[in-house]
Order: C-alpha cells, then structure tokens, then sequence
C-alpha cells in the first residue's frame, strides 16, 4: 500500500512539475510575442462554457501560439456533441459540412471557427480515414488521437495549457515526435508522412529518430493517397524555408511521389560550370529560390530532364542537350498526377522550358520575354535563373547573377517607360488592318504579330502611320 501510495505521490509530483512547466512556457511566450488569441474565438470558449461543456484552443493554433506565430485558425475541441454545439450556437451561421465527424463551423464576427467535439478515431481504412469515431466526454481521449505531440496540446486563456505528451519540451528542442507509437500513426494516415516533413521544413525542426524511422518504413503507402492531398502538402513542404535540408534528408520519401526525379540522384555533371550532381544542384536550387509557390516547384523540376537526355564528348566532357524542353515534358507528367491546376501546370513548365536562356541578354530578347510572358512571369523566370546558378560552380556564379540583375532593371525600366511590349500596346488594331483590306482569318493575326516582332526589335516604330504602311505591304505580299 506504501509502494503504491509512493508511486501514486511521484506521478502527481510529475504532473504538477510538468504543468508549472508548460505554464511558465505560456507566460514567457506571451510576455516575448504578441500573440493573443483573438476574441472571437473566446467568446466561442465563453459560449459553449456557459452551456455546461469544456472546450479549448486545440493543435497548430496552440503550437503556432506557443512559438510567436499568428495562427491562420483558432480551432476548438469541446465536451460538446455536435447536436449540442448547434444548440449552443442557435442565432449564428453553422456549417455542418464535417458533423459526421463531429466538426461545426461556426462563423463569429464573420470569423469562421471549427468546432469539434472531443473524440477517439476507430479502424482507419484506405490508410486515411477512421471507419468511424466515437465521441467522448474526455480532453484526453482528443488528444491521443492526434498525430504529432506539437499538435497534441490543448490551451485555455484561463485554465492554461494541457500538454500530456510533452509538446512543449518538443518545441523548445525542435523536435517532430509521433503522439505514441509511430508506425501506427503513420499506417492510420499516410498523408502524416508528408504532413511531418512539412513541419519540420516550415520550422526549422528536426524529425525524432523513431518517427524518422516508422516514416521511411511507412512510406510506399503514400502511393494510396489522393493526388490532390499529396500536390498540397507537397507544396507546403517546397515552401518552407528549410525545403532544400528536408527533400536533402528525405530524397528516399519524395521519390515515392515522384519517380521521376530519381534518376536526377548521382547523376554527375562533368561541365566547367557545375560542382555537383544534378540531384544535388537541384537542392540548392530549391533553397536559393524565393518561397513562391510556381517558382519553388519549377526549380524543382527544371532539370529533370537532364538524366535522359546525358550524352560525352571523346574527352569526358558532359552534355545535357534538349534537357530544357525533356524537363519540362516530364514537370508536365508530374504536374499532371498531381492534379495541378491549368493555370498552375502551365506557369510551372513555361519556366523549366525556359530556364536556360542564355546570359547575357540583350535588350531585344527581354521585350520579347515579357511581351510573351508577362511581367509576373518574367520575373518568376529570373527568381528561377537566380535559382539554377547560385547552384553553379564558383568560377561563374557571380558573373551571371551580376547578369541577371541587370536583366531584371531593364525589364522594370522598359515597364515604366511604358514601352511597346504586347499586341495591346501596338498603336494599330484588329479593326484598323480590316479597313486596310484584310479578312478575318489567320492572316490578320499573322500580320499583327508580325509588326509587334519588328517594334519589339526596334526596326519599327510603334506609331499607327508607320504600322499601317508596313501593313499595306505585308497585305500586298
């Protein structure tokens, strides 16, 4: 009885050492950031209390909270079942889209707010979704089910923070560690893999070695996961500002997703102005790019192509000939598995297609480049080149940056200058050349494009006089 009574002091000597613990985390995280959750979301807390039920601020918006970041949602777990959490918000907007599982959305303020009542997950099936969830009275029954202990804490401006697995000493060490056994969280839910990665490389975390190891055994499931989820946390990852150490450690994991990419891995580049394999060039690649998303995913792919395409001369000297336009069919593949967008393919494959343009450029060839691509394009083109040879060799890294920059003041001169760029900015029209006699068909476009190439290289000027002369002969021709 002793021993037991022993056991039992120790335990709630522990407890109360661990909550003064994640308490005192609180109030030096409030006192160091300016972070406070917003009052929407507490009179939401305040509403479901004064109905009788617990509720608190659960997962990323306590981790984000913790460490100074503006969380983009405050979410709430509650005592509350889904039938009571629509009583209790009686007079505002409920969106019931997730009440199966348990989740109302709540608008406040014009806020939205995701309410979900306190549950354990059953059988998981597709290695993604719970065959069903029982709803519990219990805090604790919430927070075992939750995939990562930084995502496993629950915070009430008032009672403080529940941390039971220990979240808070995971984010002051930077640690990504699985809420209980690994495997298991990751065979419940596959997209947990990617879901781990992109946290570790949005924050700069390192991946406990457990969790690193039940991800890499577990990863081939991640072949059974929609496209669509997959192409989301994938780009999350890419974003991050530690993308290039992440895909650098877990190359084993991406190339599950993407086959592709492998082959890039030891393949050598025997050129004056390359210093490592293309895999690894296309890290730093990755990591030298800015965080937007087109631009991240383009550095990526831009040359992918290039293990294929791999030809010698007698001397050893590598080339890589067409390698432009075999990455950007093989980005299309992959853009297309991963269901991207239209819009978002096209942009992706216009950059690795032409990633290559040569330096220095001459004023000529930038009109033509954003009069065909656009400003937001050519831009990204050149965050994208800035990319690909900030991962060159040394000896001409910083010659073609110093090209670059000048490539980037020309384009932002000849685009305040107001300079004749499109076939919007040409002085004639359509309507003007039909007067001159031409039908509507293909010539008409022909001819229009026609004198925009001869203003953009400076042979004519954009003035409609000049224009329609120049038609006229074209018309004649």
């Amino acid at each position: 009885m002793a021993a037991i009574l022993l056991r039992k002091t120790s335990h709630n000597s522990r407890r109360k050492v661990a909550f003064a613990h994640a308490k005192a985390m609180v109030m030096k995280m409030q006192k160091k950031f300016a972070v406070t959750p917003p009052a929407y979301g507490v009179r939401a807390l305040e509403i479901l209390e004064e109905n009788g039920f617990e509720a608190w601020f659960v997962g990323g918006c306590v981790r984000d909270f913790l460490l100074g970041l503006s969380p983009g949602d405050w979410d709430i777990t509650t005592s509350a079942r889904p039938e009571e959490i629509l009583r209790c918000f009686r007079g505002f907007r409920c969106i019931e889209t997730g009440i199966r599982h348990g989740t109302v959305t709540v608008l406040i303020e014009e806020q939205p707010v995701e309410i979900t009542t306190y549950r354990s997950d059953g059988a998981y099936r597709d290695h993604r979704h719970p065959e069903e969830v029982k709803f519990s009275r219990q805090l604790e029954d919430d927070l075992s089910r939750r995939d990562f202990t930084v995502n496993a804490m629950a915070y009430h401006p008032k009672r403080g923070l529940v941390d039971k697995y220990h979240g808070v000493k995971d984010l002051e060490e930077k640690r990504i560690r699985c809420v209980g056994e690994p495997d298991r969280r990751f065979t419940e839910d596959a997209l947990r893999i990617l879901r781990c990665l992109r946290f570790a490389s949005r924050l700069g975390f390192s991946i406990e070695s457990a969790t690193a190891d039940a991800l890499r055994r577990q990863k081939k499931l991640l072949s059974e996961i929609s496209h669509e989820r997959v192409k989301i946390e994938l780009e999350k990852l890419l974003v991050g500002d530690h993308a290039e150490e992440i895909l650098r450690e877990y190359f084993d994991v991406l190339f599950v997703i993407l086959p592709e990419l492998a082959p890039m891995k030891g393949c050598t580049q025997e050129r004056p102005y390359h210093c490592f394999d293309v895999w690894e060039h296309t890290l730093h690649a990755v990591g030298s790019a800015p965080n937007d998303p087109i631009v991240r995913w383009a550095a990526l792919f831009h040359d992918c192509g290039k293990p294929g395409v791999k030809t010698y001369e007698p001397e050893g000297v590598a080339h890589f000939y067409g390698h432009d336009k075999e990455s950007a069919r093989i980005a299309d593949i992959c853009c297309e598995r991963l269901r991207f967008s239209n819009r978002e393919r096209e942009a992706v494959c216009a950059l690795v297609a032409r990633h290559g343009e040569p330096l220095p450029m001459p004023e000529k060839r930038v009109k033509r480049l954003l009069g065909k691509l656009g400003e937001e394009q050519l831009f990204r083109l050149f965050d994208l080149m800035r990319g690909d040879v900030s991962a060159q060799s040394p000896a001409v890294r910083e010659e073609r940056l110093s090209y670059l920059e000048d490539c980037k003041a020309l384009a932002k001169k000849l685009i305040e200058d107001g300079q004749c760029l499109t076939l919007r900015d040409l002085e004639v029209n359509g309507n003007d050349l039909l007067a001159l006699g031409f039908s509507k068909n293909r010539l008409l476009g022909t001819a229009l494009q026609a004198l925009l190439d001869e203003v953009l290289a400076g042979t004519l000027l954009n003035e409609k006089e000049v224009l329609l002369e120049e038609a006229k002969k074209f018309l004649k021709q």
